[in-house]
């Protein structure tokens, strides 16, 4: 071959040596690869720990990866977090990411971590793991909003998701369903008011102030009010961004919706004529108003040593300034039959006599007003039919009529985009416009709902003023909505939420719908939360105690500032609702018969007085008479009131028949048991003398 030139044995020398450096640079990155610097940092930590023989046992050199095919889950996160499941590990003095995972509902070594923190499971770079790039646009979802994760497969409230729950509140509350398909939120029946005949409930001024203020009025501090009064709650109308010209429009529209003249209650001309020559009527009227308990289900602003502020409750509507917006003759039908004038209303329908309806409807026209609510509205004139045209269409433009039902009126299909994936998509698939905020999607979803013209210029939406809880409550449950399942495997693994039912038919029926008993009760868990769940009260109260309270309700717990309404019901009503209850609500844990009048000894009852008053202190919580806490229910007539046999499981489980109760659970001997029930039995209003066993028809 001859003599080689040293020219070319030195580019040969010298190019082995760069392809050996380049053949070297392929172990050596693998060997400074991220992942692998973690777990040699972990093996470095471990070796520091007194229990290092256990953490190094479960300890592996290689990719630790979890599959979970029904939801196409592949999870490489805890090749990193490598203690994550390490009891011992759990303490805030271990570094991140060697720190176990705090105690959950699922294990995590089986579930792994982006089922609930999303991210790409599938990287081994903690940037490609955690944020977005450009080959991955799911970054990990912030801690505080990781109650989301659980809603995609639990549609139901968990005691483990708080804020997940009140989000979803908030999206039935504020009407969201009304314009926008959201996963696991059903449309009710009725969304706003019925508006087919509002021209004969309110003035078109009225119209013109609410469109322009509607309840919430923020001023330039940002400070809330509703109605001039301070308010930390959400209105459920919110803020529409109105011209004039449409202002205008709208409420000439609004004020012509008259299906017919008002429906108008006639009252005995005798008791009118009576009434109005008495100077306290409307002060009469005031005490039935408050008699009649209306603040259970409405709030009234008071003044209280210079402060003003809402007493009341939340079911109905506020009614500090009603008297200054409602006609005299559609108060007095409203009043008479709520379900006439809207057949959908929550409102009982109260048995009232001429006489209170006369008195209460003077007392609200008369002090349940403002007479400088319309101070700030324009002179408007009989609407022109060239108003009552542009209204109606603006009525529909605007999206009015995916809340509000007008006969002869149909609502905009789909008028709002479909929300039910929202929390599964990606930054390519959202628009930011010109908005000055982060490019994420919560980011996305708050300015949407609370300035929605920043992302979107042409947004019919219209403006919410809400607190920041509330506002991170309602991005947690939008975030939870990631579409439906996407394969059979999935499916099987979403807990649906409980649909739970209550419609009594026949005559129980009737009384239970008359007096809508479900808007504060609940009924094998159908019903609201204001008042005592009644699933059971067929073994808790007696029948002649229903009756009587039911005719004329007294307050069982003093403290309480919420009180069931005097209905005025019938005779025959009280004892359909009775007879219902005492036979149909009971409890498997309670046995009515099992307690008997031998028991009941009158020797039992000075035990069960000695157990109560010096034992068990239960005066603490309880009154009797006129001493006693008031924690607990008064039990001054509860021989007349409760079942002996509910009284005796009670204080064997309190929790059993009343989940999260607050009364203690003691694990009584029998013979307490059955002498404190003894004494219990002998407490009746007007004196007590025999220990009482239930009878036949007893019930609570």
């Amino acid at each position: 071959m001859g003599k080689i030139p040293k020219r070319l044995r030195r580019a040969f020398a010298i190019s082995s040596v760069l392809f050996l450096g380049v053949l070297a640079v392929s172990p050596v990155k693998d060997l400074l690869q991220e992942w692998k610097q973690s777990r040699r940092d972990y093996v470095r930590f471990a070796e520091t720990r007194p229990d290092t023989k256990q953490l190094l046992a479960d300890f592996h050199p290689g990719i630790d990866q979890i599959w979970i095919p029904e939801m196409n889950v592949t999870d490489r996160c805890t090749t990193c977090h490598q203690g994550i499941h390490q009891a011992s590990l759990l303490d805030v003095s271990v570094p991140q990411p060697f720190r176990a995972h705090t105690p959950m509902p699922h294990q995590v070594e089986k579930w792994g971590c982006v089922v609930c923190h999303r991210g790409q499971g599938l990287a081994t770079e903690v940037r490609e793991a955690h944020e977005t790039t450009l080959a991955w646009e799911q970054p990990l979802l912030p801690v505080r909003y990781i109650q989301a994760s659980c809603g995609v497969c639990h549609r139901g409230t968990l005691p483990e998701t708080p804020q997940l729950d009140v989000g979803r509140e908030l999206l039935v509350k504020l009407n969201c369903a009304g314009c926008h398909r959201l996963e696991g939120i059903t449309r009710p029946a009725m969304l706003g008011p019925d508006l087919t005949s509002v021209g004969s409930k309110a003035s078109r001024a009225w119209f013109y102030k609410w469109l322009k203020e509607p309840r919430t009025i923020t001023d330039s501090n940002g400070n809330t009010t509703v109605d001039g009064v301070e308010n930390e709650e959400e209105p459920r109308m919110p803020q529409f961004r109105l011209n004039e010209k449409e202002l205008r429009a709208l409420s000439a529209y609004l004020s012509s919706l008259r299906t017919g003249p008002a429906e108008t209650a006639k009252l005995d001309p005798r008791v009118v004529a009576a009434l109005e020559r008495k100077p306290d009527t409307v002060d009469q009227g005031e005490v039935r108003f408050r008699q009649m308990f209306c603040t259970t289900c409405h709030s009234v602003a008071v003044t209280r040593a210079g402060e003003t502020k809402l007493i009341g409750g939340e079911i109905g509507p506020e009614l500090t300034k009603v008297g200054s917006k409602v006609n005299p003759d559609w108060l007095l039908a409203w009043l008479r039959n709520p379900q006439a004038s809207m057949p959908h209303s929550q409102m009982p329908r109260y048995g009232w006599s001429d006489e209170d309806l006369y008195k209460v409807t003077r007392y609200i026209l008369s002090k349940l007003t403002d007479p400088d609510l319309m101070s700030d509205v324009p002179r408007l004139e009989g609407p022109a039919q060239e108003e009552i045209q542009l209204g109606q269409r603006l009525f529909l433009e605007k999206g009015c009529a995916s809340c509000h039902f007008v006969k002869g009126v149909s609502p905009q299909a789909d008028f709002g985009p479909n929300l039910s994936n929202l929390g599964s998509k990606t930054l390519s698939q959202l628009e930011f416009s010109k908005a000055k905020i982060p490019r994420t999607l919560i980011a996305y979803i708050q300015a949407k709902i609370t300035d929605p013209v920043s992302v979107n210029p042409a947004a019919r939406m219209p403006q919410y003023q809400l607190a920041p809880r509330h506002l991170e409550a309602l991005t947690t449950a939008l975030l939870s909505m990631t579409g439906g399942p996407s394969s059979s495997g999935l499916a099987k693994l979403v807990v649906p939420a409980p649909k739970p039912g209550f419609h009594p038919a026949g005559a129980f029926g009737e009384v239970y719908e008359r007096y809508k008993c479900y808007v504060c009760h609940r009924f094998n868990g159908y019903g609201g939360t204001l008042a005592p769940d009644l699933s059971y009260e067929g073994s808790r109260a007696q029948r002649s105690w229903l009756v009587a309270f039911l005719k004329n309700p007294q307050t069982l717990r003093p403290t309480l500032t919420l009180r069931m309404p005097q209905f005025n019901m019938t005779d025959a009503e009280a004892a359909t609702l009775a007879d219902y209850l005492a036979m149909v609500t009971q409890s498997p844990a309670v046995n009515l018969g099992s307690v008997t009048s031998k028991d009941l000894t009158p020797e039992a009852a000075r035990l069960g007085k000695q157990l109560y008053e010096v034992k068990y202190q239960c005066r603490s919580c309880h009154t009797i008479g006129s001493s006693g806490g008031y924690v607990g229910p008064n039990l001054t007539n509860v021989g007349n009131w409760m079942n002996a046999a509910w009284i005796e499981e009670w204080l064997r489980d309190p929790q059993g028949l009343v989940p999260g109760t607050i009364e203690p659970r003691r694990t009584l001997p029998e013979q307490e048991v059955t002498a404190l029930a003894a004494y219990l039995m002998t407490l009746r209003q007007g004196g007590a003398a025999k220990p009482a066993a239930p009878g036949a028809g007893s019930a609570r």
